[in-house]
């Protein structure tokens, strides 16, 4: 049963990373060349638009969060190991258990308060888009439940490899 729950984790974990790398792609492009129309504007016409600030602003969020669940999914955060290194295997193994159920904890915080942020924002609208402020302010509930996903696939994972031992 949990390897089955293992390997469905880990499909729509790298499912949802794969997807995650081409929203990205997209998002960092469009920046691009919304800041390039805006320079290209303003140096060569004079003039310029008044969106392309705040619609890179919103990117900007949305650009942090879904990089910080790729970054989380690939393991690629910072973490010192100074300490741990001293730890036998297995003091090693049940430290960076308890490690990734603290994370978990506080991603599912980070994503339920990112959420009634999102929320709370609903009637309040962009002054140049003219947007509801809810959809760049999903961004941290977005990342967040992608986030527990991939934690809860690690987690998982080691329950898994402890068992098999």
């Amino acid at each position: 049963m949990l390897e089955q729950l293992d390997k469905n984790l880990e499909r729509v974990s790298n499912t949802l990373n794969h997807y995650s790398k081409i929203a990205l792609g997209v998002i960092v492009g469009s920046m691009f060349l919304a800041v390039i129309l805006q320079v290209a504007l303003r140096y060569m016409f004079n003039t310029g638009l008044n969106w392309p600030e705040e619609f890179t602003t919103f990117l900007m969020a949305w650009m942090t969060f879904l990089g910080s669940a790729i970054a989380l999914k690939q393991l690629e955060h910072i973490n010192i190991d100074m300490f741990v290194e001293k730890l036998s295997i297995r003091g090693q193994e049940i430290l960076r258990f308890i490690t990734k159920l603290l994370m978990l904890a506080f991603i599912i915080l980070l994503t339920y308060v990112g959420f009634r942020f999102a929320l709370n924002s609903m009637n309040f609208t962009s002054n140049a888009l003219g947007i509801p402020l809810f959809w760049p302010r999903l961004s941290v509930a977005f990342a967040g439940a992608l986030m527990i996903i991939h934690m809860l696939h690690f987690i998982v994972r080691d329950l898994r490899e402890v068992i098999i031992k």
